[in-house]
């Protein structure tokens, strides 16, 4: 089983996932103070946030639709600042497999199975950034909440 972490040290990169744009984002979201402190630390160390275009598309969307307008903008302008992927056709194609596969036994989007496979295949296997617990169930590295395990 992929590990889970609570610092970023040590990394170069991650991967966020619309979960931690969403908490970002939104003042009002309950990770929202955790968001900030794992974003403070990608600007200290100087961290690549990489991206795509459909996590960007999730989550601008749900804040638009939970949140309100202010917030979905406020995310729309910094942007710029990630790597965005763009996915394959053959990268969907997969994503289909693993959402057909993995959501008979329990809820995933298409969107997380697409991740899975831009970690995967694009990117090394990059920690996530997500307080999702399917990306560690998936076997992916996951930064998420402090306390829950010793600092490795």
């Amino acid at each position: 089983m992929a590990e889970k972490r609570k610092t970023l040290k040590g990394f170069s990169a991650v991967f966020c996932d619309a979960g931690f744009f969403i908490a970002l984002y939104s003042k009002k979201d309950s990770k929202h103070r955790r968001a900030l402190e794992l974003f403070k630390e990608i600007k200290a160390h100087k961290i690549v946030i990489h991206t795509s275009w459909f996590v960007i598309s999730e989550a601008m969307t749900i804040l638009l639709y939970q949140y309100g307008y202010s917030e979905a903008r406020t995310f729309n302008q910094t942007i710029d600042l990630y790597k965005i992927h763009h996915s394959a056709n053959s990268q969907c194609h997969q994503a289909i497999e693993i959402f057909s596969t993995l959501s008979k036994d329990r809820k995933i989007s298409f969107v997380d199975a697409l991740s899975k496979v831009i970690i995967t295949e694009d990117l090394k296997n990059i920690p996530e950034m997500s307080f999702d617990d399917d990306f560690r169930a998936r076997g992916l590295t996951t930064i998420s909440e402090p306390g829950q395990i010793p600092f490795l």
